[in-house]
């Protein structure tokens, strides 16, 4: 993978907050006025909300990871594609742990601009990935 500001940018975040579990970087990263356009419902599209979904994740699959598979970038947009795999160990919105491994395939599309990261869109399959955990069927 060739490298780009905002390609470098994405892949610290990846690295450094999400596999690292390093939420003090949040405001070295995120610009303060960050957009997540797939903000789960109920939840704030800020920031903040995007700092408690990563905290959320960390405490419910403390050995989660997430592995790039492809990514591209042009410009100021970087396209991901990757996998979060992860034991379900902690309470993970209301959801008592239920020890399973579970993975899933997701497809994040950030916009940075200024040295931020200012916007951010994801596709996944939540469906799968709760039957995985056993959690629906």
């Amino acid at each position: 993978m060739s490298s780009s500001p905002a390609r470098d940018l994405v892949n610290r975040m990846i690295e450094e907050i999400q596999n690292g579990k390093n939420l003090a970087l949040f405001e070295e990263i995120f610009a303060p006025d960050f957009v997540n356009h797939s903000a789960r419902p109920g939840t704030s599209a800020g920031r903040d909300g995007m700092r408690q979904l990563f905290s959320n994740m960390h405490d419910a699959f403390p050995d989660g990871r997430i592995e790039i598979c492809d990514q591209i970038s042009d410009g100021h947009k970087v396209w991901t594609r990757k996998i979060f795999s992860g034991t379900h160990s902690g309470m993970f919105y209301g959801m008592a742990p239920t020890g399973k491994r579970a993975s899933y395939e997701v497809i994040d599309i950030i916009t940075v601009e200024g040295g931020w990261i200012t916007e951010h869109w994801s596709v996944l399959d939540r469906f799968d990935f709760m039957q995985q955990l056993g959690l629906i069927e």
